[in-house]
């Protein structure tokens, strides 16, 4: 979306959610925009992770499941 000039934060909701396939529970914050995930950061007032992801949530990218099937 860089690229192609489209990325506008504006127009991007954030939804909260509890990575929850370890025992951590980093918080994500999900950045979407055009029914896609474009952007993944961690709240920085989070107890456990101070706005940081753990190593498996900063390399889990391949549990993200696509609508649709894909």
């Amino acid at each position: 979306m860089r690229q192609e000039g489209t990325w506008d934060e504006e127009k991007q909701t954030e939804t909260t959610t509890i990575r929850t396939y370890c025992g951590v529970s980093c918080n994500l914050t999900l950045h979407v925009q055009e029914n896609e995930i474009v952007k993944v950061t961690s709240p920085h007032d989070n107890p456990v992770t101070h706005g940081n992801l753990c190593i498996k949530g900063r390399f889990g990218f391949q549990h993200v499941q696509r609508r649709g099937g894909d």
